[in-house]
């Protein structure tokens, strides 16, 4: 809210529309810029980051089906070789016109040599060593080469690369770790494919293949992402890395090579990881930040790295939001002054149009609006001349209508002054009935009162009577259950004095016994005579608790009819006190109807006294309105009568703005 009102409202630097305006532009500006950075920022960067990623991969692709086409062709020209073993007949001469055509590839100058080599024994039998093997010279020929059949070397079948193809699957090939041939120190991999007769394995045949032509390869392929590609062997073995130089005899391994390339550590953890990329702070002979992306070959066991500058990845969206920035931001400048200037000359029309209508309003309403356009402008213009035109017929039937009220004024004036005085008469006599009216209403409403309070007292008694027959109601009805309770005791204490008899009977047959009995039945009849004489007392006692129980009973019956006498007493005085309040209570409602009759009549008065007293006053106040609408017709009448006659003039004065205006865009 703050904010707007700096902008549009409250503050003289932005209150003018062109101000307003200038600043929008200068705001949309702004906003275009930080929307197209942070659209590609956020959005065109990854996109164009994940499209590079996709290039870079479709590369590394490209090189690993390549090198995979090179050496499947060196595969096939070996499993080739292992057919030929297995096929021809075990004749020097015919291997040594055969396989040479098969080795030299149609003088393919990445083979290195090729050829047989027999399990011992299995060409010829007793001789251990038989191979045919032939080397390519400097001349590009192939010459054959007997020197791995001595017997002072060691056997050829120890060799790593024999070994590895001897449980290998028939016609697949096994490639070996990269190696330095020990003679002409050209680093080189071998392809071994083992060979079976009659289902017995019979040897290997090998191709083995210069690794100059993968590096040349690399060199004229690896450079497509903008850095260059390396590659490594199953072993992790350098077969070509930019800025390793392979100065020893054995092939330098990639740990090996980190040692003096520190860089490289990251690609060593990645590959010892199984990663497939890796992010270095320099890329070796590139001196900058780049990102490895690591292929496996899995034929081979080898490993393709494709080095691609972080520049690379990022350089297509930096130039895309730079270009946008560059091209889009002048162009959204130049429509922005475009529609800059042509506010300003819209404004500059309207202040025109403003001016004049503020004229118009100065100099009467004779004066008319210059027309000298056909647009909204001009439309505007007419409109306005419209308008005056329908303001001075509404001046004039104005001007006749208030001369008409000045002269009814003065009249409705006057007899509002007599209305004035009749009723402040009426007031007065009203005031004296209302004295009469509450005097009367206090008298009545004092004797509703106590007829109230004997209502009130009445009922207490009546109440109070209906609980004493309550209670003698409930005294005789408890004399009835003591009454019943007697007949009930009465009855236990014939049973107790049957079971006396009883006892009494059984202890003179036990008595009886215990003589019969003798000596043994002494005790027996002790016990029997104390029994007899408890019976007997039980009897007595039960014959004196049943005659002191008839005479109770008597009694109770006796106070059960006096009771029964005195609750029907008690109903009789109930009802007689109920008639008395039921007449008391007829007497307390009428005088309560006659005090509420009376307050009303006496709010009557009173209010008719209000009324009167607020009519005299509204009267009053009627008479003072109607003398001063006379003085604001009269003053209505001299205005019109100054606007329609300064048309002869026209005021000097500069149009001049509103400080209401909040003229918004």
């Amino acid at each position: 809210m703050r904010l707007k009102r700096f902008l549009f409202g409250e503050t003289i630097l932005f209150k003018t529309i062109s101000r307003q305006l200038t600043l929008s532009a200068v705001v949309l500006t702004l906003l275009m810029g930080m929307g197209i950075y942070g659209v590609m920022a956020w959005r065109g960067q990854p996109l164009v980051i994940d499209a590079s990623q996709a290039f870079i991969e479709r590369t590394g692709d490209s090189i690993v089906n390549a090198l995979n086409g090179q050496l499947a062709r060196v595969e096939g020209n070996t499993s080739s070789l292992a057919a030929l073993a297995e096929s021809l007949p075990r004749e020097e001469a015919i291997y040594h016109e055969a396989l040479p055509n098969v080795v030299d590839d149609n003088g393919n100058a990445t083979i290195a040599g090729g050829g047989i080599w027999p399990e011992p024994g299995a060409f010829s039998p007793n001789v251990e060593r038989f191979s045919f093997f032939w080397a390519r010279n400097a001349e590009g020929e192939l010459d054959f080469l007997d020197d791995y059949n001595a017997s002072n070397i060691a056997p050829y079948h120890d060799e790593a690369w024999y070994s590895s193809a001897r449980d290998a699957t028939p016609g697949q090939c096994v490639w070996s770790a990269a190696y330095r041939d020990p003679t002409t120190g050209v680093a080189m991999v071998t392809c071994s494919v083992p060979y079976y007769i009659d289902n017995a394995f019979a040897g290997v045949a090998t191709i083995d293949m210069q690794l100059d032509g993968v590096a040349s390869f690399l060199a004229e392929n690896g450079g497509s992402t903008g850095g260059y590609a390396f590659v490594l062997d199953k072993d992790n073995n350098v077969i070509d890395l930019p800025g390793v130089e392979q100065a020893s005899d054995e092939m330098q391994g990639l740990g090996d090579a980190a040692r003096d390339m520190p860089w490289l550590q990251p690609v060593v953890e990645a590959v010892e990881a199984g990663r497939e990329q890796a992010s270095v702070e320099t890329a070796g002979i590139l001196d900058k930040p780049a990102a490895v992306r690591l292929f496996d070959m899995q034929d081979t066991g080898w490993t393709l790295g494709l080095v691609t500058p972080s520049e690379q990845v990022t350089a297509l969206a930096r130039t895309l939001t730079r270009d946008l920035l560059v091209f889009i931001l002048p162009l959204l400048v130049l429509l922005l002054a475009l529609g800059w200037w042509g506010g300003r000359m819209l404004l500059r029309q309207i202040r025109s149009t403003t001016t004049q209508i503020d004229q118009l309003g100065q100099g009467g309403s004779s004066r008319e609006l210059t027309i000298y356009r056909d647009d909204e402008i001009g439309e505007l213009r007419r409109a306005v001349n419209r308008y005056a035109d329908k303001l001075q017929r509404l001046f004039g039937d104005v001007r006749g209508v208030a001369e008409a009220i000045a002269s009814e004024s003065t009249e409705i004036a006057a007899g509002n002054t007599e209305l004035s005085s009749r009723t402040e008469q009426q007031a007065a006599s009203l005031q004296e009935t209302s004295s009469t009216m509450e005097e009367m209403a206090t008298t009545v409403k004092q004797n509703a009162d106590n007829a109230q309070e004997a209502e009130q007292r009445v009922k207490e008694s009546a109440e109070k009577v209906r609980q004493g027959g309550t209670q003698v109601s409930q005294l005789a009805q408890s004399m009835e259950a003591i009454n019943e309770s007697s007949v009930e005791v009465s009855s236990i204490v014939d049973v107790i004095e049957n079971i006396a008899f009883q006892t009494n009977i059984l202890a003179l047959n036990a008595s009886v016994e215990a003589a019969r009995a003798g000596e043994h039945g002494r005790g027996f009849a002790v016990v029997a005579s104390e029994v007899r004489e408890l019976a007997s007392r039980s009897a007595t006692s039960a014959r004196n608790i049943n005659g002191l129980i008839k005479t109770t009973s008597e009694q109770i019956k006796t106070g059960s009819g006096y009771a029964q006498e005195a609750e029907s007493a008690m109903k009789d005085i109930v009802v007689a006190i109920e008639e008395v309040t039921a007449r008391i209570s007829e007497i307390s409602q009428a005088s309560s109807e006659q005090t509420n009759g009376i307050d009303e009549i006496n709010q009557a008065v009173t209010q008719m006294d209000s009324v009167t007293q607020q009519n005299a006053g509204l009267v009053s106040e009627a008479a003072s309105a109607t003398k001063e609408l006379s003085l604001q017709a009269q003053r209505l009448k001299s205005l019109i009568d100054e606007f329609h006659g300064s048309g002869q003039e026209v005021s000097n004065a500069p149009p001049k703005i509103s400080n209401d205006s909040h003229d918004e865009f």
